[in-house]
């Protein structure tokens, strides 16, 4: 075959190919399970190089607690600031103030992290509370549920089969006879949860839960010297004990209640595991243990898988209340958006969501007027376009909108997603070595987190010494 006729016979071919991609979905021809795609006609012509974010400033960031050693380098500078209401940074001076005197309480300042899955398992949080725990004082993980589906980065948690998980997220799927699910979203209990006119079985149950300290967390939360439980609605005697490794250390019967408990315990050391074991006909809702120090700081990781911020709405509000208040809350880091970043279709769902995150911020107001409150934007999310992955659509516009409604609604906003590199940045984390996000191109791998963590902190501790220094 004479050359010429060779090249009019593969530009025949490509012109087939191309005109077949043009008439396909860009998604491709579903048959059955599998999936026919061609390329399109702008995929068989060059194009020019995708830029990619230069993460060399993130990647050579020195984190604590990184298993290689960063190399040497001046103290960082902060990628992304806080941004304030009105720029005015004073939102946050009485958080500063509470900060600074935290060593002296006689109670820890509670600062309360909630999330989406990008913070489950203490990923993120764990961090924050190591650098402000270290600065500030304060000791423990704080707030734990009792069954968690997530393995932590900071603590173990061991129970008898007999717990069960009730979140909000499930009251669904999974309807029940209230909704009283507390400051962390959730309760734990050991019998069913019936309705009022069912009385509990007359037979009692006993169960156990441990929490133990990861010898892979950061050392601050081995510096537990009290711990808290917030239960309470049994209807029958309940008999409860708490062991200090291995050591009972107290013992006693709890009658029948139709509100929030809350028991303390302190501890004269640090325990190495604590144990609580549960014994009656009907189960208290156990709405969080709280393992703490005396003083300083106690940050707690609230992470919920598929949350998107409004999940509060239906929970009640008045035992909501109830127990912010007793935790003594200082500041509140509401981090979400991820999730409904896929779901995304247009630029009135984008504002809609926006306006949702905007009452869950009216509502922490009127709960806890004088409360400080950050808005994490989500981070970069990647998709596969072709043979690359590239941010996902709707995703700048989620966080343009969160940061909007944050601000308006008198909250400070970071945008994590900047931090990040800004957009394609996702596919720079995943491809690091070693990797600073996982292979779903969505969440972070535990050095991720810590990078993340550390961009987040360099922005809060630099305005804080601003306000400290009054420069």
């Amino acid at each position: 075959m004479k050359p010429h006729h060779t090249l009019a016979f593969l530009a025949s071919v490509l012109t087939l190919l191309a005109a077949v991609g043009w008439m396909l979905p860009a998604e491709g021809l579903n048959l059955g399970a599998l999936t026919l795609r061609f390329p399109s006609p702008g995929d068989l012509l060059p194009r020019p190089r995708q830029a990619e974010p230069d993460l060399r400033a993130i990647l050579d960031l020195p984190t604590d607690g990184d298993s290689v050693a960063a190399a040497p380098a001046p103290p960082a500078p902060v990628r992304v600031p806080l941004q304030y209401p009105g720029d005015d940074p004073g939102v946050l001076h009485d958080v500063f103030a509470a900060l600074e005197k935290a060593k002296d309480r006689s109670r820890p300042l509670r600062i309360l992290h909630y999330g989406d899955s990008q913070i489950e398992g203490d990923r993120i949080t764990a961090y924050l509370r190591h650098k402000l725990q270290s600065r500030f004082g304060g000791g423990g993980p704080g707030l734990l549920a009792v069954v968690d589906p997530v393995n932590s980065l900071s603590m173990r948690r061991e129970h008898s089969r007999n717990w069960g998980r009730f979140n909000v997220m499930d009251r669904k799927r999974r309807p029940i006879a209230h909704n009283r699910y507390g400051a962390m979203s959730v309760f734990s209990r050991y019998t069913p949860v019936l309705p009022p006119e069912v009385p509990p079985d007359s037979v009692a149950q006993t169960a156990t839960f441990r929490l133990t300290p990861l010898g892979r967390g950061f050392p601050t939360i081995k510096g537990i010297s009290r711990a808290r439980l917030f239960y309470g609605w049994h209807r029958a005697p309940l008999e409860l004990a708490l062991a200090v490794d291995g050591h009972t250390l107290s013992r006693e019967t709890v009658p029948p209640a139709d509100s929030l408990l809350v028991r303390e315990w302190n501890l004269e050391t640090a325990p190495a595991s604590v144990e609580f074991t549960l014994h009656g006909p009907d189960s208290p809702d156990i709405y969080g243990v709280s393992l703490e120090g005396r003083g300083g700081v106690c940050v707690d990781n609230i992470g919920t898988r598929g949350a998107a911020g409004y999940e509060f709405a239906p929970g009640d509000q008045a035992l909501l209340r109830r127990m912010l208040e007793d935790l003594d809350v200082g500041l509140l880091i509401l981090q979400y958006g991820g999730n409904v970043v896929p779901g995304m279709r247009n630029e009135k769902m984008v504002e809609h969501y926006g306006k949702d995150v905007g009452r869950l911020i009216s509502r922490f107001r009127r709960l806890l007027p004088e409360v400080g409150i950050i808005v994490i934007g989500p981070g970069d999310m990647a998709e596969k376009a072709g043979e690359r992955y590239q941010t996902r659509p709707w995703l700048e516009d989620v966080n343009e909108v969160l940061r909007r409604q944050a601000l308006a609604n008198g909250a400070v906003f970071w945008d994590m997603f900047a931090a990040m590199g800004g957009r394609n940045s996702m596919a720079a984390w995943v491809a690091a070595d070693p990797p600073l996000a996982a292979p779903d191109f969505t969440h972070f791998s535990p050095r991720g987190s810590r990078k993340v963590g550390e961009l987040f902190w360099l922005a809060f501790q630099r305005d804080f010494d601003t306000w400290k220094t009054g420069s």
